[in-house]
């Protein structure tokens, strides 16, 4: 399945604000038991690595399929307005 320019965009935004909140989390959680500055440093990166690794894996056919699930309620919401006029034109 390929992806949209769109959803790659939207899966791009979402890897990044996961790998920001992974970073920010893991940095404050270990400067706040104590470990030393190069030590939380370090933690971070990893978590980060393992945090864009994972959202590339995983945020890109999420977002597809709500993306597909959006699409194809609103043509069922289309199709039944157009029904519902083309029974108001005939009456």
């Amino acid at each position: 399945m390929t992806q949209d320019t769109g959803s790659q965009e939207l899966a791009r935004i979402a890897t990044a604000y996961l790998a920001s909140i992974a970073f920010g989390a893991t940095f404050l959680i270990a400067t706040l038991t104590g470990t030393d500055g190069a030590t939380a440093l370090i933690r971070s990166v990893i978590a980060v690595i393992a945090a864009c690794v994972v959202g590339r894996l995983l945020l890109g056919p999420a977002i597809n399929a709500v993306l597909t699930a959006m699409a194809r309620d609103e043509a069922e919401r289309r199709a039944a307005l157009r029904a519902a006029e083309d029974e108001e034109d005939d009456r």
